[in-house]
């Protein structure tokens, strides 16, 4: 079986109600910087620490659905990583490539809990900017 080599936790999601009453806590209170965020899913805003961790608070979705708890494990080998959770018999739920080129998939541990594997993203494009509420625009 091949090996999944972890670098880093690179982001945890975290479910919230109303980011008007969750952001001062994060952003003011624990000095998390607010980036744009590289997905286009208005409810979730990312926040980021010094070493380039990030946490993502997450506003209920617009279908009803509750947002999900998760960890995100950044990978050395992408590649490695798909085929070691393919091999191990998990199902990949989603996966994609973000806005900064991070590929990213999901997969659920034998508890339920869905975990994501993602590469290290690149810079944010040029022309996604946010506001201090974490409000991605894309210009």
């Amino acid at each position: 079986m091949a090996g999944i080599q972890i670098r880093r936790i690179n982001h945890v999601g975290l479910p919230i109600v109303d980011r008007r009453k969750s952001l001062p806590f994060y952003r003011d209170l624990l000095g998390l910087k607010v980036i744009p965020s590289m997905v286009d899913s208005p409810g979730v805003t990312w926040l980021q620490i010094a070493d380039g961790a990030m946490v993502h608070p997450s506003e209920p979705r617009t279908d009803g659905r509750p947002p999900s708890w998760h960890v995100a494990f950044e990978v050395e080998d992408f590649a490695a990583t798909v085929e070691a959770l393919t091999e191990a018999g998990l199902k990949i739920e989603s996966q994609g490539v973000r806005h900064d080129g991070q590929q990213y998939l999901f997969v659920v541990d034998p508890d339920g809990n869905r975990i994501e594997f993602a590469t290290l993203g690149g810079p944010p494009p040029a022309n996604r900017v946010c506001d201090a509420d974490g409000h991605t625009t894309v210009i």
